[in-house]
């Protein structure tokens, strides 16, 4: 998946989350072709956009999507 566009990405990072399959940041990075920092980054992105906070859940093994209070 290497030179995804930004969009792709970010586009494929949602998609993940809400199935609960994005793993660790070192196998979301591998999976969307990115470096960790990066996965950071367009996390924290998504956070501002969408307005929704997101965290990785250890039981989940994944990030997850809840609403902010």
């Amino acid at each position: 998946m290497a030179g995804m566009k930004y969009y792709e990405r970010t586009k494929l990072l949602i998609e993940l989350i809400e199935k609960k399959k994005t793993g660790g940041p070192g196998d979301l990075a591998k999976t969307i072709g990115v470096s960790k920092r990066m996965v950071y980054l367009i996390i924290d992105d998504l956070r501002l956009t969408l307005g929704r906070d997101i965290c990785y859940c250890k039981d989940e093994k994944s990030y997850v999507f809840y609403k902010k209070s």
